[in-house]
């Protein structure tokens, strides 16, 4: 495997950046792979490739599968991948390695492509809670936004003046170990990852996390400590898109991806649905049957224009 290393970024921990090999599942020759689909249709084909591999905690064979599906699928359209590997130990005493997975668009054999600064992170967890004795597969938890961010990630290329400003992640390690998230369990992927931006020269404009944003009747309920600028532009761009009605503030901070990387520095919001809304929230009804291609077309329709919109070129004072 070959590695890259970053220079102009701090290492934290155990940081090791790596080129996967294609090695993805091929779909029934009866059935177009989500390579061949656009839009909704090709995110639900996503999420429903990656649930094939099975449950998807930290070191499985299913988390493996599924980063190197996602490295085939993001090479296609014009994106290179490379690896964040950190060892912590978990509450139960042993220590795990957590993977993961980042994305920039160009050129594999551009020397500059891992050091050139990134104005915005479009992040989502890739791992599935462990239940011992349960097949919890994750659909909306968080497969789906994996889902999106592959198709994100395609239609992107058309505009590589915007692509080429963002790093994509996938979090191993948001799920905790114990029944909840705590200061000691969970979110190992995305305490590492930010850690890389604490002492950074030039840090990410924004961040976008995606969480659970492929349910039926979506329901999507924001942090209430969102940054202000970020809850203005997905607001404003839900109203335009005429999906207001699915969005709305919490009353209350909410411990996820997102948090990391604000304490680091990193405006981020975290769109993310309404769990403590969602009967079959960490239950095995967290399947391919909760996904509906309506609310992943909603999602899109949604993060393609706030990227858009964040993306831009700021304006010099007085411009």
């Amino acid at each position: 495997m070959r590695r890259i290393l970053l220079p102009a970024l701090p290492a934290a921990g155990l940081l090791l950046f790596g080129l996967f090999p294609g090695c993805g599942k091929k779909s029934p020759p009866d059935d177009p792979p989500a390579a061949n689909l656009t839009g909704a249709e090709a995110a639900y084909r996503h999420t429903r490739e990656i649930l094939a591999f099975g449950p998807r905690p930290p070191e499985s064979a299913a988390l493996q599968k599924t980063r190197q599906y996602l490295v085939e699928e993001l090479k296609r359209t014009g994106w290179q991948s490379a690896t964040q590997s950190v060892e912590r130990q978990v509450p139960d005493g042993r220590k795990v390695t957590f993977v993961n997975l980042l994305a920039r668009f160009g050129s594999a054999h551009d020397p500059g492509l891992w050091k050139r600064p990134v104005t915005g992170l479009l992040a989502a967890h890739l791992d599935s809670k462990n239940f011992p004795g349960r097949r919890f597969l994750g659909a909306d938890d968080a497969a789906s936004a994996v889902g999106v961010i592959l198709e994100l990630a395609r239609d992107l290329q058309s505009s590589p003046e915007l692509a080429s400003q963002l790093e994509l992640v996938f979090f191993d390690g948001e799920e905790a170990f114990g029944s909840n998230i705590s200061p000691r369990d969970g979110l190992f992927g995305s305490k590492a990852y930010a850690a890389r931006w604490r002492t950074a020269a030039q840090r990410p404009r924004f961040g976008i996390v995606l969480d659970m944003v492929g349910h039926r009747d979506l329901k999507i309920r924001f942090p209430g400590d969102t940054p202000v600028h970020l809850e203005k532009v997905l607001l404003e761009t839900a109203a335009a898109e005429g999906v207001a009605k699915h969005f709305s503030r919490g009353t209350g901070p909410i411990i996820d991806d997102h948090v990391p990387l604000n304490d680091a520095g990193i405006p981020t919001i975290d769109i993310i649905g309404d769990f403590s809304r969602f009967a079959w929230w960490h239950t095995e009804s967290d399947n391919l049957r909760l996904i509906s291609r309506e609310s992943l077309a909603i999602i899109l329709k949604v993060t393609r224009p706030m990227l858009e919109s964040l993306l831009a070129p700021r304006k010099a004072a007085g411009g």
